[in-house]
Parts: C-alpha cells; sequence; structure tokens
C-alpha cells in the first residue's frame, strides 16, 4: 500500500517496430541491373533501385529503408506470395518515398505568369509530362499503386527535386475546382485528365473499393509478372472481405487460376454479378491463356472496350434481374463440383431471347476518342441506319412509330441522361424534351452538346457497341463480336441483361461461353420476371 507522499509510476518501452522508411520505385528492365553487398553477400539489383539508393544516401548518418529486391527472397514464391498479400512493409513505413526517375530538359518551366500566354502554358505542359502518366513510367506500373496509397506520408522524388503527395493533391483539386482552362486544348485536357484521375483515385484509395472496381481502376499498368495485377492490388482490399478463392493461389498459380478466383471473390464481395460488367473479356487472339471468358482478364483491354468506369456510374440505374439477389450457393457448389477448379462460374436466370439481326453499321472510334464537335458526323447516321432496320423487322413489335422512335431514343442513351447544375429535373431518366432532342440528335438537326452534360457519355453509350434485334424484334446494343444465334440472358444478381454463347446445339443446353452486358429494350427493369415464374429460372454454368 502506497503512502500518502507516494505514486507509482512505470516505463513505458521503446516500440519494438523498427522505424524506417519504404521505396517506391519501377524496376526497369532485368537486363538493366548491377551489384551491391548487402551483409556478406553480393545482391543483384535493377540500376533504377542504384540511383535511388544513392540519391537517399547520408554522407555520415544510417538510414533505415525497406526495398523489395533486397528485403523479400525474389526466388522464394511462397515467401513472396506472403509479404506481398500482407503489404505490413508498406503502412508501417514511417514514410514512403516514390522515385519518379531522372528529371530531363527542366530549364525552361515557366514563372506563373504562364497564365498569360499559351506559348508559356504550352511549356508548363512540357514540364508537367515528365510526370505525367502517360511520360512517366512510375504511373504505368502495378505496384507502386499500393505502394503510394497505403503510407500515410509519401514523398515524390523527381530528378533533383522533391515533392510532397500532399502537395500535388492540392494542386489537381485547386484544377479541378477552376473550370475555366482558356489554352486547353482537347488532347491537353485529356492529359490533364488522365493525370488528375490517378491523383484524385490514390487519394481516396484509402477508402478502398471493392475489389473489381479497384481492379478495373488499375488493370491499364504494366506488370513483369501478370499475377501481379492481383497480387499487387490486395493490400487494398477492404477489412472483411474475403478473398477465400483468391488466398489458395501463388505465385506458382496459373494466370487464368489467379484471374479466375479473383473474380468470383470480387463477384462474392459485390453481392451480385457487378464484376461482369466490367469488360472482363479480351479478343481470343490477346487474351489470357485458358482465361475463362467470364473472368477479369486483367492482362490488358479489349480492342472495343466499352467504358467500364461509365458502366460502373450507370451500374444502379437498370434493374434487370429485379432485384433478385446472386445465388453464391450455386456460384460455391459449381467449385466444389470441379474439384475446387475455379474455370466456370455457376449463374441462375431467365432467357430472354436470340439475337436475330446485327446491324452493319457500328461506331468503332474508342469511347476516350469522340468530341462533341464529331459527336454528330460519328454517329448520327449510323443510328438512322439502326433505326431502319428496327422499324423494317419483320416482327414488327413497334407498330406505332411514335412508340418505337421513343423506345429507339431510350436506347441510344440507354434510358440514363445526367442532367446539368442548373437543371432541376430530379430523374435521370429522359422525358419527352429529352426524348425529342435526341430524335434531332439522331436526324443530324442537333448537336450533342444540347443534349449530353458530359461529351464522355455519349461516346461511353455508343462507341464500340453494336446494335441488334432479336427474333421477337426487341432492340439491343452489346457487345462488338455479337452474332446471329447469340442469347440474352438475365442472370440474378445482374442489373444488366448478358450475352451468351451456348456450348452445346440443344435447347436445354446448361455450359455458356460469356460475351458481354447488354441494354435491351423492355427488359431493362425487371419486366421479365413479371411474366414468369420461379420454375423458369435455370441454372448454368458460364466459360
Amino acid at each position: 500500500m502506497l503512502s500518502n507522499d507516494e505514486i507509482r509510476i512505470f516505463e513505458l518501452y521503446p516500440s519494438g517496430s523498427p522505424d524506417y522508411e519504404a521505396l517506391s520505385y519501377v524496376w526497369g528492365y532485368s537486363s538493366d541491373s548491377t551489384s551491391i553487398i548487402v551483409g556478406e553477400q553480393k545482391v543483384d539489383i535493377s540500376r533504377n533501385l542504384d540511383v535511388f539508393l544513392r540519391k537517399l544516401r547520408h554522407s555520415s548518418q544510417t538510414r533505415h529503408l525497406w526495398a523489395d529486391q533486397i528485403c523479400i527472397n525474389q526466388n522464394d514464391s511462397t515467401e513472396k506470395t506472403a509479404q506481398i498479400s500482407e503489404s505490413i512493409s508498406l503502412s508501417a513505413a514511417k514514410d514512403v518515398l516514390h522515385f519518379l526517375e531522372f528529371l530531363n530538359d527542366i530549364d525552361n518551366i515557366p514563372e506563373p505568369s504562364f497564365l498569360l500566354s499559351s506559348d508559356k502554358f504550352k511549356e508548363l505542359l512540357k514540364a508537367l509530362l515528365l510526370i505525367h502518366p502517360n511520360g512517366n513510367a512510375w504511373w504505368q506500373r502495378i505496384w507502386t499503386v499500393q505502394e503510394v496509397i497505403l503510407p500515410q506520408n509519401r514523398t515524390l522524388f523527381w530528378g533533383p527535386l522533391v515533392l510532397p503527395w500532399e502537395l500535388l493533391r492540392m494542386a489537381i483539386r485547386h484544377y479541378i475546382s477552376t473550370h475555366n482552362h482558356p489554352h486547353f486544348y482537347h488532347d491537353d485536357r485529356r492529359l490533364m485528365n488522365n493525370l488528375c484521375a490517378n491523383v484524385v483515385w490514390i487519394s481516396h484509395g484509402r477508402n478502398f473499393d471493392l475489389p473489381a472496381i479497384t481492379a478495373t481502376k488499375w488493370r491499364y499498368r504494366g506488370a513483369s509478372n501478370p499475377l501481379d495485377k492481383v497480387f499487387g492490388l490486395l493490400g487494398l482490399v477492404p477489412e472483411g472481405v474475403d478473398m477465400a478463392f483468391t488466398n489458395r493461389c501463388g505465385y506458382d498459380s496459373t494466370e487464368a487460376a489467379v484471374f479466375a478466383s479473383f473474380t468470383l471473390d470480387s463477384i462474392v464481395a459485390s453481392d451480385g454479378l457487378q464484376p461482369l460488367h466490367f469488360n472482363p473479356r479480351l479478343e481470343d487472339d490477346i487474351a489470357t491463356e485458358d482465361v475463362p471468358r467470364w473472368a477479369l482478364d486483367l492482362k490488358g483491354s479489349s480492342r472495343h472496350e466499352a467504358d467500364p468506369f461509365y458502366r460502373n456510374w450507370a451500374f444502379d440505374h437498370s434493374r434487370a434481374c429485379g432485384g433478385r439477389a446472386l445465388d453464391v450457393s450455386h456460384l460455391r457448389g459449381t467449385v466444389e463440383a470441379n474439384g475446387g477448379s475455379t474455370h466456370a462460374l455457376g449463374v441462375s436466370g431467365l432467357r430472354f431471347g436470340t439475337v436475330a439481326e446485327v446491324s452493319r453499321e457500328r461506331c468503332d472510334a474508342g469511347y476516350n476518342d469522340v468530341t462533341f464537335a464529331d459527336a454528330g458526323p460519328l454517329l448520327s447516321y449510323k443510328l438512322r441506319a439502326w433505326h431502319a432496320l428496327a422499324a423494317g423487322h419483320s416482327s414488327k413489335r413497334h407498330t406505332d412509330l411514335g412508340e418505337l422512335r421513343e423506345r429507339f431514343c431510350r436506347l441510344v442513351a440507354v434510358d440514363l441522361l445526367e442532367r446539368s447544375e442548373d437543371d432541376e429535373r430530379p430523374s435521370l431518366i429522359p422525358d419527352d424534351r429529352d426524348i425529342d432532342n435526341i430524335w434531332r440528335f439522331v436526324t443530324g438537326e442537333l448537336n450533342a452538346r444540347e443534349i449530353w452534360v458530359d461529351e464522355t457519355h455519349i461516346a461511353s453509350q455508343l462507341c464500340n457497341q453494336v446494335f441488334f434485334l432479336t427474333e421477337s424484334g426487341a432492340m439491343g446494343m452489346g457487345p462488338w463480336d455479337t452474332r446471329v444465334g447469340d442469347e440474352v440472358w438475365v442472370l440474378d444478381g445482374g442489373n444488366y441483361p448478358f450475352a451468351l454463347r451456348p456450348c452445346g446445339q440443344e435447347n436445354d443446353c446448361e455450359d455458356f461461353n460469356f460475351l458481354a452486358c447488354y441494354y435491351v429494350d423492355g427488359i431493362m427493369y425487371g419486366e421479365i420476371f413479371q411474366t414468369t415464374g420461379e420454375a423458369d429460372v435455370r441454372k448454368i454454368r458460364l466459360h
């Protein structure tokens, strides 16, 4: 017992966690390497890491650093899998230092007076391109994503300059809030939008999107090992999301198995088929070997890609499945029935119809390549050809030409129009005035700018899509390689209908090749389930 003039105190020992800085950099080419001595062993490292270490070296003080080439045994796939998936090295670091490589030609960076001159503004853009995603390899590699998102403190080393990440974030935020950029041409604006998107995504990366959205944002980045397109992002998976299928994989797994397992986990995490709306499939000649068509093939992107970010924005607007939940038990049961293989995806749903005609007219411009100025010349005459095909279809589904016109215009806008800030209409669904304006765009009487708030939306809705009719005359838009005989299905947990290609000739075929999601007139809001019963729902397998 203490006396009145006594107190107890305790000693708080120093943290057991070492105080260190982690390094983020692009490895570079394997042929461009050098050797250093670590302990008593010679270790080969990339030239970029060697340059970065020399830049960071103090003349008199020891510096505690973590670099993957030195601190992870690159010849031990088990250690690599464990270290990479945990991402402890990044989250525990005092700071993460990011090497943007070398900085050349910086003598002409102008003073703030650049705002007064287009020529000086171009000089600024020239300097800015040196750290732009299109001009600097650091932005183009998959590993640098979680290396810059996870740490609390981030510092960019840019040639002789040091740039705190927070300063770059604030500059981009100011640029976004300033709408008037008179010296920007279309290409300049696209470059800045790309930089802004990367900075914003990284700055908000700790909000932890669902896995499929994270993978879609960053799938365009490169990796020496394609498996890193998954393993290099696992540190960004939200806490509590079960990646059970992916966790069975390692660096000794095939790319097809890892991509399929990651997609299965993404589907379960999203409580639906949202990941299948993100253009998972690549053309056969560029696809990952043996990867199922429904899996997110993170090797790259399709030559005829529909805009995945627009799909994400519009995802909750439609409800083709009528709110019916994904059959997770069938998904898991399909894996178990195949001995643990994740090649087949078990789903349930209803078959709506079969593609009977496909228009030859299509817009082959990328969704990033269409502006308000060229939207009319690129698209209007194609849309008129689509409408003529629908009007002349033998089913005569729409005998009322006014009804056909309205439904066609809704298809053109996928029944969704973003409103301007001064537009007080609460609904994004096109009203009669919108329908009239869309038709006038189809006929060439109206400029796209007078209908769409964002020029990217019209391209996102129509580019790299084909127009088709089902045997009943229903109008639809779908993937570039849609062909007669493909089937339209509404699947439980899917907000859009899907294009499936039967693997066999029989009517009760249970195996289908996955194509993509569709927009189909008349079934986007659950209408198909209003005329059918539970007994009509079928369990099928996607490949």
